[in-house]
């Protein structure tokens, strides 16, 4: 039973750290900062039913897809944690956080742009990096396939609910962090996200030369 426990609170710990719903309502703000409060409940229910259905459909369409290719998880693994480590990286050092891709897409976007696709679930919520984790996540070597699949499922909305009920009281996050105190937490997030990375990059040398590290 503690082996659930424990897949659960790793897979939690994983999508909250690189999904960081903190730093998602803050580009939401600066996305929707002049927009009604009804059009911002419209716009952060399509984003999160949008980034919703993207995570878990390329968790499970991304397996089939390695499978096809005749990829080992193992190597996906590998290659999943040098590009979280990036990941992890740009936020210790505070480079394209979720706010600048804000910044870039509102500067570059129409006069009535709808970010709720672009950029709001893809990539701030839903990014390269959490989507490569997803695939890792579902692990399809595992003997408890099905546990893990579960899981991923049930963790993944819980986050995904967690970053909407974020989004919805944006105003108040960034007012009570402010700016300083949402640099600080992509930061601490970004080591999380690191050793994150670290450990996959670990088990996937593990997968591929079945020496347990």
């Amino acid at each position: 039973m503690s082996g659930y426990y424990d897949k659960l609170l790793y897979t939690f710990v994983t999508l909250i750290a690189l999904i960081n719903p903190i730093s998602a309502a803050a580009a939401f703000a600066t996305l929707t900062e002049d927009d009604s409060p009804k059009n911002q409940f419209r716009i952060a229910t399509r984003a999160t039913v949008v980034a919703t259905i993207t995570l878990i459909a390329f968790a499970f369409a991304g397996e089939a897809l390695l499978g096809m290719l005749g990829v080992q998880i193992g190597a996906f693994k590998i290659a999943g944690g040098m590009l979280l480590l990036k990941v992890g990286f740009d936020m210790v050092f505070a480079e394209r956080t979720h706010r600048q891709v804000a910044d870039d897409a509102k500067t570059d976007a129409p006069p009535t742009p709808d970010p709720s696709v672009f950029p709001l679930a893809i990539p701030i919520i839903t990014g390269p990096g959490v989507l490569t984790a997803s695939v890792a996540l579902i692990n399809p070597t595992d003997k408890n396939h099905l546990t893990s699949a579960v899981i991923f499922v049930v963790v993944a909305l819980v986050v995904v609910a967690i970053t909407y009920a974020s989004m919805l009281g944006a105003e108040k996050l960034t007012q009570r962090f402010g700016q300083t105190g949402i640099d600080a937490v992509g930061r601490v997030v970004g080591i999380v996200v690191a050793a994150i990375a670290v450990q996959m990059i670990v088990n996937g040398v593990s997968d591929l030369t079945h020496f347990k590290l």
